[in-house]
């Protein structure tokens, strides 16, 4: 699988920010301090890894800016800290480098302790036009009504707040509708990392009727609150990956087909007993069968995979032989300190680079990518009206393979703007380097990805022809707009269709 762990993993990153004065609940991680010799250490072994195998370090901050940080970093560190301490100011380091599959993660034990025991914030929220809304409350006070406005979180500003976590983020880019995707879905682990664990939750709500409410609220583990959101909303659903369910489904109603796609990793298809290449044909041997003029493809929370699955989708879409990839390559073929990465020397720095590097200049290009060679049209070829929804969590390598239906001029594009960069990513081969003293764990992707299209990179992913995106009513209510927008512009289409045949 080459992207998809990288996005899981920043499901787990940290941010850094301000203090809050309220009664914290202590962690014994938190409580052993670093020297400042330790701790510049460690700053100047990150820089020294970072500059040695990041191949897209300087994409968007070159390196002279990139020395400023770093010897800023290394002023900042005049007293002993922790090692959560030193996490959050490492964090800075992510509105720079502007990679989405690069991750610095605390320590594990801090870690596991958010996930299993801490008391943690205890609503579900959602932001929507510089506003933050409760959409579901898990809190042990059933005041909290459902679509109230958070004004206030311990006596700040909760959108400030939100937009803080936000903007800290890795993204590719200057992409915002990734991190704030991941922000969405894990707010209450974020504040954690950002402002610490406080008991109790001191908040400022406007009711949907526009009642100020003013209360305090108890953190939650997150066993807790698993079960309040089971007896509360009868919710039990699972992330996709473990559930076993079909990743890829097609729906053929009224000639017209949706194709809902969850990911393009080979890995977790197999998990869920799916062959994409048989999918796929099948699916488009359905459609020519029922004379399908228009195709939904949903590729919303869809964070990647691999290139195999997207190079056949595209297959099904293309008349003519395509290349996907321009370019593929990393900057070196070696770590400099082995020891201190997930994987040993010796697979790093000689079975990596002997059987998937060639040198090439000053680069390495890397060997044994399908999406290098020319790719053939597929048996059958749908040319009807392609729609394709996207949001923040369109990610990695469906990134990749909406920025080439854009280029190829196949599809209208539906919702949100897709988080994964239309030009290029680093990602592919990844290392994570644990820091010596704080055991601080940085994800470091190696193999830059440049597509064979007309795009440039403005640091964006593929902008849609119609932004929509739904409102807290419509989130409150289960109201897919995306789909009812892609249904509504097919029903105009309808009117002056001729029905002529889309095939081949």
């Amino acid at each position: 699988m080459k992207r998809l762990k990288s996005y899981m993993l920043l499901l787990l990153l940290g941010i850094t920010g301000a203090k809050t004065v309220y009664t914290q609940t202590s962690f014994i991680s938190n409580e052993k301090k670093h020297t400042v010799a330790q701790l510049k250490e460690e700053i100047q072994l990150l820089r020294k890894n970072l500059e040695t195998i990041h191949t897209g370090l300087y994409t968007y901050t070159d390196s002279l800016r990139f020395a400023t940080v770093f010897d800023a970093l290394e002023t900042s560190i005049t007293t002993p800290l922790s090692s959560i301490e030193l996490y959050r100011k490492l964090l800075v380091l992510n509105q720079h480098i502007k990679n989405g599959h690069t991750a610095i993660k605390p320590e594990v034990a801090y870690e596991r302790y958010i996930k299993t025991k801490a008391p943690l914030f205890p609503l579900e929220l959602y932001f929507d036009r510089d506003t933050l809304y409760i959409l579901k409350n898990y809190s042990h006070n059933d005041a909290i009504k459902e679509g109230s406005i958070l004004n206030t979180i311990n006596g700040e500003n909760a959108a400030a707040v939100f937009t803080t976590l936000r903007n800290q983020l890795p993204r590719d880019g200057y992409n915002t509708t990734f991190p704030e995707k991941v922000i969405t879905d894990t707010f209450r682990r974020y504040y954690a990392y950002l402002k610490g664990i406080p008991e109790v939750y001191e908040l400022e709500l406007k009711t949907p009727e526009g009642v100020k409410q003013q209360l305090r609220i108890r953190g939650l583990s997150g066993e807790e609150i698993k079960k309040v959101k089971w007896e509360r909303y009868r919710d039990n659903k699972q992330w996709w990956g473990f559930t076993g369910e079909p990743l890829m489904t097609l729906d053929i109603k009224d000639s017209i087909a949706v194709m809902k796609l969850k990911t393009f990793s080979i890995y977790y298809l197999k998990k869920a007993k799916q062959n994409f290449r048989k999918f796929f044909s099948n699916a488009f041997d359905q459609i020519a069968a029922n004379n399908v003029q228009q195709l939904i493809i949903d590729l919303r929370d869809n964070g990647g995979g691999d290139e195999m699955p997207t190079l056949q989708l595209f297959a099904h879409l293309s008349k003519t032989p395509f290349t996907f990839y321009e370019t593929m390559y990393t900057k070196s073929n070696r770590v400099p300190n082995p020891k201190l990465y997930n994987y040993g020397g010796f697979l790093m720095n000689f079975l990596y680079p002997t059987f998937k590097l060639k040198r090439k200049g000053d680069v390495y290009e890397i060997k044994g990518i399908p999406g290098l060679k020319e790719f053939p049209p597929a048996t059958t070829v749908f040319n009807g009206d392609v729609y394709i929804l996207t949001n923040g969590y369109s990610f990695s390598a469906t990134g990749e393979i909406t920025a080439f239906i854009k280029h190829a001029r196949r599809a209208t594009f539906i919702g949100e703007e897709v988080g994964g960069n239309a030009k290029q990513h680093v990602s592919g081969t990844t290392f994570t380097l644990t820091l010596p003293y704080s055991q601080i764990r940085i994800q470091i992707p190696v193999e830059l990805f440049r597509l064979r299209v007309a795009h440039k990179n403005t640091g964006h992913g593929v902008i849609p022809d119609y932004y929509i995106k739904p409102s807290i009513t419509d989130k409150l209510n289960g109201k897919d707009v995306e789909m009812e927008f892609a249904m509504e512009l097919i029903a105009k289409k309808k009117k002056i269709n001729n029905n002529k045949s889309v095939f081949k």
